[in-house]
């Protein structure tokens, strides 16, 4: 059997899939790790969620020492992905007898920031020499210095914030992975991203093909990475960067999460697309870019960006047929969005297909008006039940029941 576990990861992603591997033991993934402490909930994803998860999978395995994970993976630089991955390496680093580590990574697969742009330009002055040279104070620079821009409001800037000062944390887990000699993305030696002709790479039985980030979307990277830092001042420089980070209302542009990993993986004859934050169209293109089968069919989609509109297209909804739709999100910045819910039944809920949410509590800032009748929601519960009213069809829905710490699709 293979499964999909989505932990209560907030607002952010953590994974974990397990199959049945080669010798027929079982092989276990561990992508993404959920974001820093919610003060407001009072909930710590590492501690809370995610360590507790890996224990009791240890015991119902039997096993005594390190959990073995086939694959540790980190789908792009992000907080609400990064941070409690990075306190996995952090442990893991500082075990003692006393004091083991939870888990043994086989392989990991990591694009850190500072690999994704590249060398810096030749001939820069030296005050953006200095900037280059310490990613990790211009990424806290550039959060502090971004809530004046106009257009966009709190949780926007609270959130590119994030994104900016992860920078610093994925210069920090780079340490942690070449320390356990776990740098390098084996076999790739370079970056992972998609390339037409590169042959899918075997994990313990299961067969993964890179999807994302496409290269051209790491060349247009850094050659808008390059032009910002050539820029003859400090104030124009960071105008320039801040762009890289911005959010849009209408489509996500945010350098981190346009250059996530993404990846499709077959094993005991299921497959399942893992998308991170892509956008949609990225994902389309390189699915035809590699020559995959259409019509383009897999068991589980994990909906991109925690279900947000700016990265879900219709052309990508009506491009992927799955069986079931993961959304891991807890509301924060409106994800899931209520329109990309509406639109996944509108255009497959006379399928028997099932939505998986991590969280059932979500409530939306403003009341969503239903496209198909004109009902208005606030949230979660009360747009399924009007989509099923609106809509019918045979599509089910999942919630993480309150007392567990994921939500289990089994394929």
């Amino acid at each position: 059997m293979v499964t999909l576990e989505a932990l209560n990861a907030l607002d952010g992603d953590c994974l974990i899939l397990r199959y049945k591997g080669t010798g027929g033991k079982e092989a276990l993934w561990l992508i993404d790790g959920g974001p820093r402490t919610d003060t407001e909930k009072g909930i710590t994803v590492w501690s809370q969620v995610l360590l507790p998860r890996l224990k009791q999978i240890a015991r119902a395995l039997g096993v005594s020492g390190p959990l073995p994970i086939a694959l540790g993976m980190v789908s792009h630089v992000d907080d609400d992905h990064i941070n409690g991955i990075q306190k996995v390496t952090t442990a893991v680093l500082n075990a003692t007898p006393g004091n083991p580590a939870p888990v043994k990574f086989e392989r990991f697969w990591f694009n850190s920031f500072d690999k994704l742009v590249g060398p810096a330009p030749q001939g820069l002055g030296a005050a953006a020499a200095a900037e280059v040279a310490s990613l990790q104070s211009l990424g806290q620079e550039l959060a502090s210095t971004l809530g004046a821009r106009a257009g966009i409001d709190g949780p926007e800037v609270e959130h590119s914030g994030l994104l900016m000062q992860s920078i610093a944390q994925g210069i920090s887990l780079a340490s942690d992975l070449a320390a356990l000699r776990l740098g390098g993305n084996p076999p790739f030696n370079d970056l992972v991203m998609a390339r037409p002709g590169q042959p899918k790479v075997n994990i313990q039985g299961a067969k993964v093909t890179v999807l994302g980030p496409r290269k051209s979307r790491i060349e247009a990277l850094r050659k808008d990475w390059q032009a910002a830092l050539e820029k003859p001042t400090k104030k124009a420089r960071q105008a320039a960067l801040q762009e890289l980070f911005l959010p849009s209302r209408k489509l996500d542009r945010s350098v981190p999460n346009l250059s996530s990993i993404v990846v499709l993986v077959e094993t005991g004859g299921r497959s399942l697309l893992l998308t991170g934050d892509a956008h949609g169209s990225d994902i389309v293109k390189a699915w035809d870019e590699l020559g995959l089968p259409r019509p383009a069919k897999v068991d589980l989609l994990k909906m991109p960006h925690h279900g947000s509109i700016r990265n879900v297209t219709e052309e990508f909804m009506k491009f992927f047929e799955a069986t079931h739709y993961v959304f891991s999100a807890d509301g924060r910045h409106d994800n899931p969005d209520a329109p990309t819910i509406e639109a996944l039944v509108k255009l497959h809920g006379d399928r028997p297909i099932k939505l998986h949410f991590t969280n059932g509590d979500i409530e939306w800032a403003k009341p969503y008006k239903i496209e198909k009748n004109g009902r208005k929601v606030k949230n979660l519960a009360d747009l399924l039940q009007e989509l099923k009213k609106a809509y019918g069809g045979p599509w089910t829905t999942s919630m993480r029941a309150n007392d567990q710490l994921s939500v289990i699709v089994e394929l």
